[in-house]
């Protein structure tokens, strides 16, 4: 290793860090880079701690990372995950664990777990084929964006091409105002464009009605399926029992079983 004068520094910013951070026995070494940027050792961050890596990777091939007292390997096959831990301190006697995000404050896990998903996931199963989710044409389209050129395509539920058939999902909020409901982002995105400004509702009613509309024009039907057919609790949220919801899904599409 070369540079000596920058290991010097890097074990200086460790030490402070777990001096700062005393309740700590262990951090991803990518959780240092902003204080090895302000401390000058690094001009920026790559690949979320890339630059320490290297120097790593460059002093475990030298036999020298005991020049970083603070460093704690896992290896696993060819994979080498790399940690801090105060010095000397005993090394971790169980695989470190990353803290996953609960899933109600995960955006896909939300999406995965949620109502319309459900529901999307009995219509495949009920008509034997899947849906491609999510789907825009280029004949629905949002209103005009400010500046009266550009037009969004509009996303729908649920699309079965051998059907030429659109599934969509209505849930409380499709009905009346829900405090806090956070609605689809691209439909956001459109009615902060919009030249006239709406509310969130009067955007959903706008849109659900061009879907009603359009759809049938270009010879596509379209099935609408509520929260309201199904058994829901005081949320509003389906009471999930897939035998009775398969026979609720299978009256609403009985025309293209």
């Amino acid at each position: 290793m070369k540079d000596l004068s920058k290991i010097e520094k890097i074990n200086k910013v460790i030490e402070e860090y777990f001096n700062t951070n005393s309740s700590l026995t262990i951090t991803p070494v990518k959780d240092l880079m902003p204080a090895f940027i302000k401390a000058g050792i690094f001009a920026k961050d790559v690949k979320k701690g890339l630059p320490i890596r290297l120097i790593l990777r460059e002093l475990d091939a030298e036999d020298q990372l005991a020049l970083i007292p603070f460093v704690h390997t896992e290896r696993h096959g060819e994979h080498t995950y790399w940690y801090f831990v105060p010095a000397n301190a005993p090394a971790p006697d169980a695989p470190y664990k990353q803290e996953k995000k609960k899933p109600e404050n995960d955006p896909i896990a939300i999406r995965l777990n949620s109502d319309e998903t459900y529901v999307i996931a009995l219509c495949d199963k009920v008509l034997s084929l899947t849906s491609d989710r999510q789907k825009r044409f280029d004949f629905l389209l949002g209103d005009l964006h400010k500046n009266g050129k550009k037009q969004t395509m509009l996303p729908v539920d649920a699309y079965y091409e051998e059907l030429q058939l659109v599934i969509e999902y209505k849930e409380i909020q499709n009905f009346r105002p829900v405090a806090g409901f956070d609605k689809n982002k691209d439909e956001e995105e459109e009615e902060e464009e919009r030249t006239k400004t709406v509310s969130r509702e009067e955007q959903r009613r706008i849109y659900d009605e061009r879907r009603a509309k359009v759809l049938p024009e270009n010879d596509i039907s379209l099935v609408v399926i509520s929260y309201s057919d199904f058994e829901y609790d005081d949320k509003n949220k389906i009471i999930r029992n897939e035998e009775n919801d398969l026979k609720i899904v299978q009256k609403a599409l009985k025309g293209f079983c």
